[in-house]
């Protein structure tokens, strides 16, 4: 036997005989009669409408089987249901499906077997019509044909069924769509609708939800009564109302509209408004008053604080606007009406500092014995509550209407100063707590205070405060403007022509030699102290100023009663005042020093302005950020070929050809590092595209608004560029035809000096002698010329090659041991073995620069002092250091240490020979090695210099 496989889309087949609802019930006639049916037609003894559940098979209709289920993993039809057609078995015992399956070797004995599938509309199989026989019998198309035109009539009520459920379902859904809409409606709207008739007690017959927001009592409580009537909820004053209010509507038949109030369960009593009318044609009951009731309690207490607002805004204005003129008498009025409006015994304002509590202001009942100036601490009055709260937190009012409470019997002012009720808030200067505004009463108050009581309150002390802050920042600024150089002032003049000065600090005295007081009756008095030079520009600017309104400054010179004619300035900011007038407000002071100086320096100004135009030097001023030319000279423009304003468009690297962005770079690093750059020279490009040399140096500096700028020198230097041509031409010319001639003098010399003309005289060999020595310098001289020029124009060969440091050394070190054996007796003191170094350069290049500097040393070291070389390794570099104790070389000479003909001592009874070449071709030597040569003084004493290598690594 084969079990039935679980079809791949079982779980979706599942729910849909599931939403089918045939499981739910049991067989149905109009299943049977189709069973029935097929028994007939086919002449079988067994026929099913069986459906395929988990684990069963269901028999919604089965005729001629006792049966209702059987399980699914032995039924026919959960082979049937793989398969859209019919599924036939005429012999289950020739079918190995089936022959030995336990419904086929016993009861009810299935030999035939046909099934036709049950669809759903969406495709599901979820059983089938199944035909059984105890024998075997064939079947043909006819007969299949037959079977699923049975199959299609419960196919049919099946999904009849589906259509029925759906049509059912969506009405359903509809209608509690409706149901849930108009309870939405009634439950959502701001008020309560309700249906009641019209007995003594309202008796609810129906009440919208809302009802326990007004109430507190729920609509099931109200409804028959059942709790509570809605009748014991209206206050017992407005009872009588209501109900001739109802009883005259339903008279008129018209509605009735009233106001009343009725008791909240929890929250008091709460004012509502109710709409309504009878209705008489309910079949039920022969009148039913149908309304709607709203909450209007927030209103009705809102236009009741609006009328108590209203009238402490009213008193609060006649306080601001009253007529008294003095402080005294404003504070005094503010602190009487607002007893009078508290009904308090005693108002006071104070000052609290520190500990101690000082009656300010005050304003009382008769028989209080309380007055200005009074001290008490302040422990012992009730704002000591009212101080620690505002410390506390951001609380700075405290309302009591019955100091007689537990929680303020522990407080020292409850047995100290009693009373029967408090109100107070702290009063703030300048945004810093002053003091306190209280009013207090012997007796305690009946109700608390309400919230136009306190709006009143609070109003009433920000009045207080600017007062207070106004009346002390005026003596503040009195004070203060006292000490201020110039003078403050207000400035009016009225459509007539008439000007004074309203107001004006004491110094205008100093300035104008009149007082305040003279000034704000006539400022003609101050126009005629103005300097008759002036007078017209001041004049015409304070008309440009009253014209537009725009804000007036000035300098102009006042005649001074005792020190002549002075610089003062002006600014002030208009205003057109309601008559036409303009009054100004401003500030003069006297600006005579600094205008003095700024005369000054104007002057000096244009002297270096015209030194600036005038160099014979090309001066630039450059923007650091950008490089753009910010001013430069005419010298600087004039080898250029643009003019003044094209060159002032350009940025130095407009002009700077592109090879020297490496001199450029490093220049900008030295103006970032030192704030200055060079002296280096370099090319500019012209306006027609040829190149002039230059001569560059400069400095950083920094502008008045921050701005990083560079000055710099830049001199044209084609004129010395064409000398040193010259000079490099004659001296290439003049060694190349003196090296020949003095080679044949030196050989002649060297023989005569060998005997090879006889021997010759004492004398003869002294002048030999020092005829061949001048001639061999003669010769290093001319060699040094033909070396710097090869090295100048790029000529000499190199050829170096990876090769170990320490043999170059101990070569160039041996090479000078003549030199330094003559008449020289100084050692060269070397470490005990040197590092391992490799490099790549040309050896006898190197050694030739290596014996300048060690000739140099020995050459400027004193008798019996050693010249030191080392060698210090760094990262990617190696440094060989040659260190004499020589006198080192001087500061002003460091800058043309390395370049040709520079000598220290250039005069003709300089001490020491020498051609002035050796370091200049050290240095050219060592460039073109990828190193470089430089000089520091060393520690201790003498000269150091250094040449720096590359290294390869090993």
């Amino acid at each position: 036997m084969k079990a039935p496989k679980t079809p791949d889309n079982e779980t979706e087949r599942q729910q849909a005989l599931d939403d089918s609802g045939l499981l739910a019930e049991g067989s149905e006639e109009r299943f049977d009669r189709i069973t029935r049916l097929a028994c007939h037609t086919f002449s079988v003894p067994i026929a099913l409408v069986s459906l395929i559940d988990r684990d069963r098979q269901w028999f919604k209709s089965r005729q001629g089987l006792d049966a209702t289920e059987t399980p699914r993993d032995i039924s026919f039809c959960g082979h049937a249901i793989h398969h859209s057609e019919p599924l036939v078995v005429e012999d289950t015992l020739e079918d190995e499906r089936f022959f030995d399956n336990p419904l086929v070797t016993s009861a009810p004995d299935i030999r035939f077997y046909a099934g036709a599938p049950l669809h759903t509309e969406t495709g599901h199989r979820l059983g089938t019509l199944c035909l059984i026989d105890r024998q075997p019998r064939s079947f043909d198309d006819t007969q299949i044909g037959l079977l699923r035109e049975l199959a299609g009539m419960v196919e049919d009520l099946i999904r009849a069924d589906a259509r029925q459920r759906r049509q059912s379902t969506e009405m359903e859904e509809k209608l509690q769509a409706s149901h849930d809409e108009m309870a939405a409606l009634l439950n959502n709207m701001p008020g309560v609708t309700y249906r009641c008739l019209p007995d003594d007690q309202w008796t609810m017959l129906y009440m919208s939800r809302q009802v326990d927001n007004v109430s507190g009592y729920t609509a099931d409580d109200l409804i028959g009564n059942k709790r509570i009537s809605y009748a014991e909820l209206i206050h017992s004053d407005d009872a009588a109302k209501c109900d001739e209010a109802v009883a005259k509507a339903m008279t008129n038949n018209t509605e009735w509209h009233i106001e009343y109030r009725i008791c909240h369960r929890t929250k008091g009593w709460r004012w509502v408004e109710e709409r309504g009318r009878c209705i008489r044609d309910d079949p039920q009951y022969p009148a039913v008053l149908e309304g709607f009731i709203v909450d209007i309690t927030r209103e009705h207490d809102a236009l009741q604080q609006l009328e108590h607002n209203q009238r402490a805004l009213m008193l609060l204005n006649d306080i601001a606007f009253s007529t008294h003129r003095s402080l005294d008498d404003k504070i005094g009025h503010a602190l009487q009406e607002g007893r009078r409006y508290l009904g308090s015994d005693l108002a006071i304002l104070s000052q609290i500092e520190r500990d101690t509590y000082t009656v300010a202001w005050v304003d009382a009942s008769d028989g209080i014995p309380v007055a200005a100036g009074q001290q008490f601490p302040l422990g012992d009055t009730w704002c000591d509550v009212l101080v620690s709260s505002a410390n506390e937190g951001p609380t700075r009012e405290y309302f009591i209407p019955d100091t007689d409470r537990p929680e303020y019997h522990a407080h020292p002012c409850y047995k100290a100063n009693p009373l029967g009720s408090y109100a107070g808030i702290v009063v703030e200067v300048d945004g810093h707590p002053w003091g306190t505004l209280n009013f207090s009463s012997v007796r305690a108050r009946q109700e608390d205070y309400d919230e136009s009581e306190k709006l009143f309150l609070r109003l009433l002390a920000n009045w207080l405060s600017e007062m207070l802050t106004n009346s002390l920042g005026h003596d503040r600024l009195t004070k203060l403007m006292a000490q201020l150089p110039g003078t403050v002032y207000q400035f009016r003049r009225f459509p007539d022509g008439t000007m004074v000065f309203p107001f004006s600090s004491p110094q205008v005295e100093n300035l104008y030699g009149i007082t305040p007081e003279q000034a704000a009756e006539d400022a003609a008095p101050a126009f005629e102290r103005i300097h008759p030079d002036d007078l017209a520009a001041v004049s015409a600017s304070i008309e440009h100023s009253a014209w537009t309104l725009e804000n007036w400054a000035m300098n102009y010179r006042v005649a001074h009663p005792r020190n002549g004619y002075r610089w003062v300035s002006g600014h002030a900011k208009p205003e057109r005042l309601l008559d036409g007038s303009i009054q100004w407000h401003g500030y003069i002071q006297d600006i005579h020093e600094q205008q003095q100086a700024r005369l000054a320096l104007e002057q000096s100004e244009a002297r270096l302005r015209g030194l600036f135009e005038f160099s014979p030097i090309g001066i630039a001023l450059n923007d650091f950020e950008t490089g753009r030319f910010m001013d430069l000279n005419h010298a600087l423009v004039a080898p250029s070929g643009y003019t003044a304003e094209e060159f002032v468009e350009l940025s130095y690297w407009d002009v700077t050809p592109k090879e020297y962005l490496p001199e450029e770079e490093k220049a900008l690093a030295d103006l970032s590092k030192t704030g200055r750059y060079g002296p280096f020279e370099k090319e500019y490009i012209r306006k027609d595209g040829s190149r002039y040399p230059v001569r560059l140096q400069g400095m950083l500096s920094e502008e008045m608004d921050g701005r990083k700028v560079i000055w710099s020198l830049v001199e044209d230097i084609s004129e010395r560029k064409k000398l040193e041509r010259m000079k490099d031409q004659l001296i290439s010319i003049v060694s190349h035809e003196l090296r020949t001639p003095l080679t044949s003098i030196k050989g002649s010399l060297g023989l005569l000096a060998g005997g090879a003309a006889g021997e010759l005289p004492d004398k003869a060999q002294k002048l030999l002698k020092t005829a061949e020595r001048n001639t061999s310098r003669l010769m290093l001289l001319i060699n040094d010329l033909l070396d710097m020029e090869k090295l100048v124009a790029g000529k000499m060969a190199m050829e170096p090659k990876q090769q170990a440091l320490a043999p170059i050394l101990d070569e160039a070190i041996e090479s000078v041991r003549e030199y330094r054996g003559g008449a020289h007796s100084v050692s060269i003191d070397t470490p005990q073995a040197w590092p391992a170094i490799t490099v790549n350069v040309d050896s006898p290049r190197l050694v030739q620069a290596l014996t300048n500097l060690l000739s140099n040393a020995i050459k400027f070291s004193p008798e019996n002092h050693p010249v030191e070389v080392s060698v210090i390794e760094h990262d990617e570099t190696t440094e060989i250091r040659i260190r004499d104790h020589g006198p080192g070389v001087s500061p002003e000479f460091q800058e043309r240490l390395f370049q040709r003909f520079s000598q220290a001592d250039a005069t003709d009874s300089r001490k020491l020979p020498g051609t002035g070449l050796g370091l200049a071709i050290t240095r050219k030597l060592c460039q073109q090695l990828g190193g470089q040569v430089g000089y520091r003084d060393a520690d201790g004493g003498g000269a150091e210099f250094y040449i720096q290598l590359p290294v390869i690594e090993s």
